[in-house]
Protein backbone atom coordinates (compact mmCIF):
# COMPACT_ATOMS: atom_id res chain seq x y z
CA UNK A 1 0.00 0.00 0.00
CA UNK A 2 1.75 3.71 -1.20
CA UNK A 3 2.33 5.30 2.15
CA UNK A 4 0.27 8.29 1.71
CA UNK A 5 -2.65 5.41 1.19
CA UNK A 6 -4.68 4.36 4.67
CA UNK A 7 -7.40 2.35 5.36
CA UNK A 8 -10.66 3.33 7.06
CA UNK A 9 -12.66 1.19 9.33
CA UNK A 10 -14.89 -0.38 6.19
CA UNK A 11 -11.76 -0.69 4.12
CA UNK A 12 -11.32 1.73 2.09
CA UNK A 13 -8.50 4.02 1.47
CA UNK A 14 -8.37 7.01 2.49
CA UNK A 15 -5.00 9.75 1.50
CA UNK A 16 -3.44 11.11 4.26
CA UNK A 17 -1.36 13.43 1.78
CA UNK A 18 -2.98 16.51 3.40
CA UNK A 19 -4.13 18.84 0.84
CA UNK A 20 -2.70 22.65 1.69
CA UNK A 21 -6.19 23.90 3.17
CA UNK A 22 -6.52 20.40 5.39
CA UNK A 23 -2.81 21.14 6.37
CA UNK A 24 -3.28 25.28 7.07
CA UNK A 25 -5.95 24.51 9.08
CA UNK A 26 -4.15 21.99 11.30
CA UNK A 27 -1.47 24.37 11.81
CA UNK A 28 -3.58 27.26 12.73
CA UNK A 29 -5.29 24.45 15.47
CA UNK A 30 -2.18 24.38 16.90
CA UNK A 31 -1.21 28.04 17.20
CA UNK A 32 -4.23 29.07 18.93
CA UNK A 33 -3.84 26.05 21.41
CA UNK A 34 -0.23 28.19 22.07
CA UNK A 35 0.80 28.35 25.41
CA UNK A 36 -1.46 25.30 26.59
CA UNK A 37 0.69 23.33 23.91
CA UNK A 38 2.36 21.05 26.55
CA UNK A 39 -0.25 20.89 29.26
CA UNK A 40 -2.75 19.71 27.36
CA UNK A 41 -0.36 17.04 25.87
CA UNK A 42 0.55 15.85 29.05
CA UNK A 43 -3.07 15.21 29.72
CA UNK A 44 -4.27 13.76 27.00
CA UNK A 45 -1.58 11.03 26.62
CA UNK A 46 -2.62 10.68 30.57
CA UNK A 47 0.89 11.70 31.80
CA UNK A 48 2.64 9.66 29.06
CA UNK A 49 4.20 12.27 26.85
CA UNK A 50 7.65 12.74 28.26
CA UNK A 51 8.38 9.18 29.05
CA UNK A 52 7.20 8.20 25.53
CA UNK A 53 10.26 11.10 24.16
CA UNK A 54 12.84 10.76 26.47
CA UNK A 55 12.21 6.84 24.81
CA UNK A 56 13.12 8.49 21.45
CA UNK A 57 15.47 10.46 22.68
CA UNK A 58 17.56 7.67 23.63
CA UNK A 59 18.63 7.07 19.89
CA UNK A 60 20.86 10.04 20.27
CA UNK A 61 24.16 10.67 21.86
CA UNK A 62 26.67 13.16 22.94
CA UNK A 63 27.80 15.32 20.00
CA UNK A 64 25.56 14.44 17.59
CA UNK A 65 24.18 17.08 15.01
CA UNK A 66 20.43 16.97 15.17
CA UNK A 67 17.69 18.11 13.17
CA UNK A 68 14.13 18.01 14.68
CA UNK A 69 11.25 18.23 12.02
CA UNK A 70 8.52 20.08 13.32
CA UNK A 71 9.58 21.20 16.49
CA UNK A 72 6.58 22.78 17.83
CA UNK A 73 7.32 24.60 21.19
CA UNK A 74 10.56 22.72 22.11
CA UNK A 75 9.20 20.13 24.05
CA UNK A 76 11.28 17.03 22.64
CA UNK A 77 14.58 19.37 22.17
CA UNK A 78 14.18 19.81 25.69
CA UNK A 79 15.56 16.19 26.17
CA UNK A 80 18.64 16.26 23.99
CA UNK A 81 20.98 17.36 26.03
CA UNK A 82 24.70 17.43 24.87
CA UNK A 83 23.56 17.52 21.19
CA UNK A 84 23.73 20.53 18.72
CA UNK A 85 20.29 20.86 17.70
CA UNK A 86 18.54 22.41 14.89
CA UNK A 87 14.44 23.30 15.65
CA UNK A 88 12.77 22.78 12.30
CA UNK A 89 9.25 24.71 12.44
CA UNK A 90 6.89 26.53 10.05
CA UNK A 91 4.84 27.49 12.89
CA UNK A 92 6.91 31.24 13.98
CA UNK A 93 4.77 32.08 16.57
CA UNK A 94 5.71 28.30 18.34
CA UNK A 95 9.47 28.36 16.76
CA UNK A 96 9.48 32.15 18.83
CA UNK A 97 8.19 30.27 22.15
CA UNK A 98 10.63 27.48 21.72
CA UNK A 99 13.98 29.81 22.22
CA UNK A 100 12.53 32.24 24.39
CA UNK A 101 13.27 29.36 27.20
CA UNK A 102 15.80 27.27 28.36
CA UNK A 103 16.22 26.91 24.52
CA UNK A 104 17.72 30.26 24.37
CA UNK A 105 21.24 28.54 23.73
CA UNK A 106 23.67 28.63 21.11
CA UNK A 107 23.05 24.94 20.95
CA UNK A 108 19.77 25.44 19.89
CA UNK A 109 19.22 26.83 16.11
CA UNK A 110 15.77 27.74 15.01
CA UNK A 111 14.90 27.82 11.16
CA UNK A 112 11.50 28.28 10.21
CA UNK A 113 10.60 25.54 7.12
CA UNK A 114 8.97 22.81 6.11
CA UNK A 115 9.87 18.82 6.81
CA UNK A 116 8.44 18.59 2.88
CA UNK A 117 11.64 21.20 1.83
CA UNK A 118 14.15 21.09 4.19
CA UNK A 119 16.45 23.97 3.95
CA UNK A 120 19.64 22.07 4.40
CA UNK A 121 23.08 20.92 2.63
CA UNK A 122 23.09 16.75 1.65
CA UNK A 123 24.59 14.59 4.44
CA UNK A 124 24.65 17.65 7.28
CA UNK A 125 23.14 15.51 10.55
CA UNK A 126 23.47 12.51 12.63
CA UNK A 127 19.64 11.96 13.27
CA UNK A 128 16.77 13.69 12.38
CA UNK A 129 14.14 13.49 14.83
CA UNK A 130 10.40 13.65 14.76
CA UNK A 131 8.61 14.39 17.72
CA UNK A 132 4.67 13.68 17.71
CA UNK A 133 4.96 15.69 14.32
CA UNK A 134 5.04 13.44 11.49
CA UNK A 135 1.23 13.20 11.80
CA UNK A 136 1.29 16.77 10.94
CA UNK A 137 3.26 16.41 7.37
CA UNK A 138 1.55 17.35 4.18
CA UNK A 139 3.25 15.43 2.33
CA UNK A 140 5.34 12.32 3.93
CA UNK A 141 6.35 10.40 1.29
CA UNK A 142 8.26 13.79 0.04
CA UNK A 143 9.52 14.66 3.90
CA UNK A 144 11.08 11.35 4.05
CA UNK A 145 13.04 11.73 0.81
CA UNK A 146 14.30 15.13 2.25
CA UNK A 147 14.74 13.85 5.31
CA UNK A 148 17.24 10.92 4.05
CA UNK A 149 18.96 13.46 1.82
CA UNK A 150 20.08 15.37 4.54
CA UNK A 151 21.55 12.16 7.26
CA UNK A 152 25.05 11.85 6.66
CA UNK A 153 26.17 8.26 5.59
CA UNK A 154 25.64 6.37 9.15
CA UNK A 155 22.18 8.70 10.09
CA UNK A 156 19.10 7.85 11.26
CA UNK A 157 15.89 9.14 11.32
CA UNK A 158 13.71 8.60 14.29
CA UNK A 159 9.71 9.46 14.50
CA UNK A 160 7.90 9.06 17.63
CA UNK A 161 3.90 9.87 16.68
CA UNK A 162 0.42 8.00 17.01
CA UNK A 163 0.14 4.70 14.91
CA UNK A 164 -2.57 2.49 14.23
CA UNK A 165 -2.74 0.17 16.88
CA UNK A 166 -2.25 -3.63 16.36
CA UNK A 167 -5.27 -5.22 17.30
CA UNK A 168 -8.87 -4.61 16.84
CA UNK A 169 -10.20 -4.19 20.10
CA UNK A 170 -7.49 -1.47 20.13
CA UNK A 171 -8.13 0.05 17.59
CA UNK A 172 -11.82 0.26 18.75
CA UNK A 173 -10.39 1.74 22.29
CA UNK A 174 -8.25 4.77 20.44
CA UNK A 175 -11.15 5.30 18.04
CA UNK A 176 -13.38 5.88 20.75
CA UNK A 177 -10.66 7.92 22.68
CA UNK A 178 -10.07 9.96 20.17
CA UNK A 179 -13.30 10.96 19.22
CA UNK A 180 -15.01 11.05 22.50
CA UNK A 181 -12.43 11.87 25.25
CA UNK A 182 -9.49 13.58 23.81
CA UNK A 183 -10.25 16.69 23.12
CA UNK A 184 -12.66 17.21 25.98
CA UNK A 185 -9.61 15.99 28.71
CA UNK A 186 -7.26 18.92 26.79
CA UNK A 187 -10.10 21.66 27.61
CA UNK A 188 -9.69 20.93 30.55
CA UNK A 189 -6.39 22.59 31.34
CA UNK A 190 -7.89 25.74 29.26
CA UNK A 191 -9.16 28.93 31.74
CA UNK A 192 -12.35 29.30 31.24
CA UNK A 193 -12.02 32.96 30.06
CA UNK A 194 -10.05 31.56 27.10
CA UNK A 195 -12.48 29.21 26.00
CA UNK A 196 -15.41 31.48 26.54
CA UNK A 197 -13.80 33.44 22.87
CA UNK A 198 -12.60 29.81 21.03
CA UNK A 199 -15.71 29.23 18.67
CA UNK A 200 -14.94 25.96 18.18
CA UNK A 201 -12.50 23.44 20.46
CA UNK A 202 -9.43 23.10 18.50
CA UNK A 203 -8.35 19.48 19.47
CA UNK A 204 -11.29 18.20 18.36
CA UNK A 205 -10.43 19.05 14.89
CA UNK A 206 -7.00 17.79 15.22
CA UNK A 207 -8.47 14.83 16.49
CA UNK A 208 -10.70 14.06 13.22
CA UNK A 209 -7.44 14.54 11.27
CA UNK A 210 -4.95 12.55 13.66
CA UNK A 211 -7.55 9.24 12.85
CA UNK A 212 -6.09 8.90 9.58
CA UNK A 213 -3.36 6.60 11.03
CA UNK A 214 -0.61 5.00 8.96
CA UNK A 215 0.14 1.35 10.23
CA UNK A 216 3.83 1.64 11.21
CA UNK A 217 4.88 -1.61 9.55
CA UNK A 218 3.94 0.05 6.39
CA UNK A 219 5.83 2.66 7.00
CA UNK A 220 8.29 1.03 8.03
CA UNK A 221 8.14 -1.27 4.26
CA UNK A 222 7.60 2.54 2.39
CA UNK A 223 11.05 3.64 3.65
CA UNK A 224 12.67 1.04 2.27
CA UNK A 225 11.53 1.23 -0.85
CA UNK A 226 12.54 5.42 -0.49
CA UNK A 227 15.55 3.75 -0.25
CA UNK A 228 16.49 3.48 3.59
CA UNK A 229 18.87 1.27 4.27
CA UNK A 230 16.85 -0.81 7.27
CA UNK A 231 13.49 0.45 9.28
CA UNK A 232 12.03 -0.94 11.97
CA UNK A 233 9.34 0.04 14.59
CA UNK A 234 8.34 -0.91 18.17
CA UNK A 235 4.80 0.16 19.75
CA UNK A 236 5.23 1.80 23.01
CA UNK A 237 3.45 0.44 26.39
CA UNK A 238 -0.53 1.62 24.66
CA UNK A 239 -0.12 0.73 21.19
CA UNK A 240 -1.88 3.42 20.18
CA UNK A 241 2.55 5.31 19.80
CA UNK A 242 5.20 3.68 17.94
CA UNK A 243 8.78 4.98 17.78
CA UNK A 244 9.63 4.35 13.75
CA UNK A 245 13.55 4.07 12.51
CA UNK A 246 14.95 3.97 9.56
CA UNK A 247 18.91 4.27 8.74
CA UNK A 248 20.32 5.79 5.73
Amino acid sequence: MPLNQVMDDNGAEVASKMDRESWEKVESDIQSIGEFYDSAASVISLGMMDRWRKKAAAETADGMMVLEVGSGPGSFSRLLHGREIVLLEPNEAMLRKSVRTELADEKYTPVIGVAEHLPFVDDAFDRVMSGFSFKNFMDKELALMEIRRVLDGAGKVVIIDIAEPDSGLRKRIMSIYMKHILGRLAMLVVPRKVRRNWKTNPWQHLSEEYMKLIKPDNLVMNMKGLGYSSSDYRYMMTHGVAIVTGEK
